[in-house]
């Protein structure tokens, strides 16, 4: 199962509930193997996530035993994961108004909140999703701060178990902001 979506929509949280659910499944998390295994291309400005060798790493990892049944989370799963080794997508998406508040708890950067708050609004990662994995797989959920991470994790549960539960393309943060111009900034 793979949980994705961008940061601040709740993938660490629900998916540490789900696990539980799910009889303590392991957790693999994308940006951790990245980051220890340094998968990264030789770029002199910034660090740039080597798509290909990613990709690789995890195809092994995910072909062993041990992680036949495991919750794999990331905003880059879209892009480093082979749709073959995959039962069940999850795009996790939070409003643009809670996303602010939560990027600005985490002292991110103007550019970096624009960018993650403009993915989500334009549901790039559903996008992407919906391009790399078979539709049948996929469901987006709109997470909350309303919402307790074990009802949320309960619900994917639910929508893994029967796929007639599954909706995928219906959440539209465009016609929610779309009247105010201080979200509209976010839109490139």
């Amino acid at each position: 199962m793979v949980i994705t979506g961008t940061p601040g929509v709740g993938k660490h949280t629900v998916a540490k509930s789900l696990s539980t659910i799910m009889g303590n499944i392991p957790i693999l998390d994308i940006n951790e193997i990245i980051l220890s295994k340094c998968l990264f291309t030789n770029s002199e400005d910034y660090k740039e996530v080597d798509i290909q060798k990613s990709c690789e790493i995890l195809t092994l990892l995910l072909s062993k035993d041990e992680f036949q049944n495991s919750i794999i989370i990331g905003h880059l799963a879209p892009y480093v994961i082979n749709s073959q080794l995959v039962d069940f997508v999850v795009v996790l998406r939070r409003s643009p108004y809670e996303l602010q508040k939560i990027y600005q708890e985490r002292c991110y950067s103007d550019s970096k909140t624009r960018d993650n708050i403009n993915a989500e609004i334009l549901g790039i990662l559903s996008y992407d999703a919906s391009a790399n994995f078979d539709f049948s797989k996929l469901s987006e959920f709109e997470n909350s701060s309303n919402l307790l991470p074990s009802s949320v994790a309960q619900s994917i549960y639910d929508m893994w178990l029967d796929t007639k539960s599954r909706s995928f393309g219906f959440i539209d943060w465009i016609s929610l902001i779309q009247s105010d111009p201080e979200m509209l900034k976010y839109i490139k």
